[in-house]
């Protein structure tokens, strides 16, 4: 290489390593120079509502399902969808030709078991007299005693001829009865008082009843009462008891609110994947008619509330400043780098939450013990806060510029977290 192209070398690296310096210099600068502000609030007083919320179905209170116990063909229908329907109404016919000449043929057949009763009764009064006869006869040594204990024989044989009669009487009868009541369930009633939900046939059709009974409509008692069917998560589950207030709404009027209260708190378990769920039953009038069965209610139930009631908002809960910016206390050992609460301490093994307030370029941290919470703010239970305390929301400049404060839960990975207590 020539002496030239040597000299060019020499002033390009010269020339890097100098951008490089100046770059570091203007780097620290920035770092350095950018003043770390506060993002502060107060704690205050207000109210507090522990809120559980669920999705539900809505439903009649009472649902009944009619159905056939006969095969046959709907003949007539005598209501429809949304039918007002009375006990005892008549809301489907089936075709009962077969069937009342099933009727007509078990008759017959009684008739004919009773003649033969009558008949087996003759000839068990013939054979008395036979073997009356027969008796003086034998005493008489007319006959032997053969033809004697033949004639006991028959009388004895019509005897049970006459009870055989009398059970195919009986059996005979049971069968009229069977006829006369499939006849009478070709008239399909209505079993309660309500509405009609639902008609699944129409004229014509044929139901078959060989295995199950098919259903024909579905009957809600009474739509002015309504019940919700809500799932709650087994977390909230003890948080309910029968006799709270609940408030719905559904996607039909989304700016109306509904009230409820819960009637009951099923014990039994619902396992999704895993997931475990119980219904609560809220019962809610409905006298507009408004709410309809299969509405999918979204359910907000407070469980606990406090009026006055010192709290801080959630999102202090989720702030966490970065190690170096915490005051040492008895609780934090920021030499060790851990910005931690010390094994052994005072506080092991039991619930608390921390928030920081502001020591000039400090975050001090204060311990609490949480109490109830809702979507904005936590209650304040016990010392250390009191009203009026500033308390740290976020924080902005100094070493919140620096590319690890967020990796080690500065403000901007904690949005949109729930509080977290430790």
């Amino acid at each position: 290489m020539s002496k030239r192209g040597k000299a060019i070398v020499k002033w390009v690296i010269v020339l890097a390593l100098l951008a490089g310096a100046l770059g570091y210099v203007f780097y620290r600068r920035s770092r350095n120079d950018d003043p770390l502000v506060w993002k502060t609030t107060k704690v205050t007083k207000g109210s507090v509502e522990q809120v559980v919320t669920a999705t539900g179905q809505l439903n009649a209170v009472v649902t009944v399902q009619v159905g056939s116990q006969v095969s046959g063909t709907i003949a007539s229908l005598g209501a429809d969808f949304n039918s007002k329907v009375e006990k005892g109404q008549i809301i489907a016919q089936l075709d009962p030709t077969r069937f009342k000449a099933n009727l007509e043929q078990a008759q017959a057949s009684l008739k004919a078991a009773q003649a033969q009763v009558e008949r087996s009764s003759v000839d068990g009064e013939q054979a008395k007299r036979d073997y009356a006869r027969g008796q003086a006869l034998f005493e008489k040594k007319v006959i032997g005693s053969a033809e004697l204990e033949a004639l006991v024989a028959k009388r004895d044989a019509t005897r049970v001829d006459l009870v055989a009669a009398q059970a195919q009487v009986a059996q005979a009868r049971a069968a009229v009865g069977m006829a006369r009541v499939d006849l009478e369930r070709t008239t399909i009633r209505a079993p309660i008082a309500g509405t009609v939900l639902n008609r699944a046939v129409d004229v014509g059709q044929t139901v078959a009843a060989s295995l199950q009974a098919p259903v024909l409509f579905t009957l809600a008692q009474d739509l002015t009462n309504m019940e919700v069917r809500a799932a709650i998560d087994e977390a909230d589950v003890g948080k309910l008891k029968e006799g709270l207030e609940a408030r719905f709404r559904v996607d039909a009027y989304p700016a109306e609110e509904f009230v409820a209260k819960i009637f009951m708190v099923r014990s039994q378990p619902n396992v999704q994947q895993n997931v475990v769920s119980y219904d609560a039953i809220l019962r809610v009038d409905n006298p507009e008619g408004k709410l309809r069965p299969g509405m999918t209610a979204n359910v907000r139930i407070v469980s606990e509330r406090r009026d006055s009631a010192l709290r801080v908002p959630n999102a202090a809960l989720r702030f966490k400043p970065p190690t170096e910016m915490l005051v040492p206390t008895d609780e934090v050992d920021v030499k060790a780098g851990k910005g931690e609460e010390k094994r052994g301490g005072s506080r092991k093994g039991r619930t608390s939450a921390k928030v920081y307030k502001p020591q000039g370029d400090k975050a001090l941290m204060v311990r609490f013990k949480p109490g109830i919470s809702d979507d904005e703010f936590t209650e304040v239970l016990g010392e250390g806060l009191r009203e009026g305390d500033e308390i740290i929301l976020d924080g902005q400049g100094g070493a919140f510029s620096r590319s690890d404060a967020t990796a080690k839960g500065g403000p901007s990975s904690a949005k949109g977290r729930a509080p977290r207590f430790f």
